[in-house]
């Protein structure tokens, strides 16, 4: 009543919009996502149960934790290598997959430096791989002015 009242005052007829009726969503299936995965061109399909052990099944192979469902699934859709990390409020645990596939092992840190570590290590950054390095700018002369 209040702001009918008051968008009178102000000479607005003071009726709120009704609500739009929204259609309602289909519910998930329990405990299992599906998503597109590939190329981004819709050309495959992602199935992902979550499994009353913790472990989870993604396309037929299960993974015993979330940690390596998360870089399976990014290998999956990239081909490229994956490290996830993850806090559980004790320790940090990290976990890789490579360019081929290969799961590494679990890893449990008491810092983020051994976490920081862990992932120079997967990554093999001082095993001599290539540095991106900037090329130089030459400096512009102002000998004109």
């Amino acid at each position: 009543m209040a702001f009918d009242k008051a968008m009178g005052m102000m000479g607005g007829k003071g009726k709120l919009a009704p609500k739009k009726e929204s259609k309602p969503r289909p519910e998930p299936e329990a405990g299992k996502v599906e998503g597109e995965a590939g190329d981004g061109a819709g050309d495959s399909q992602t199935s992902i149960t979550h499994n009353s052990d913790g472990s989870h099944t993604m396309d037929g192979e299960t993974h015993p934790d979330h940690l390596h469902l998360m870089a399976a699934l990014g290998h999956k859709l990239t081909g490229d290598k994956h490290h996830v990390a993850h806090h559980d409020g004790m320790a940090i645990h990290t976990h890789g997959v490579d360019e081929g596939g290969q799961h590494t092992e679990t890893e449990v840190h008491n810092s983020a430096e051994e976490a920081k570590d862990a992932l120079g290590r997967f990554f093999d950054e001082e095993a001599g791989e290539p540095q991106h390095q900037e090329s130089p700018q030459q400096e512009e002369s102002l000998s004109g002015y």
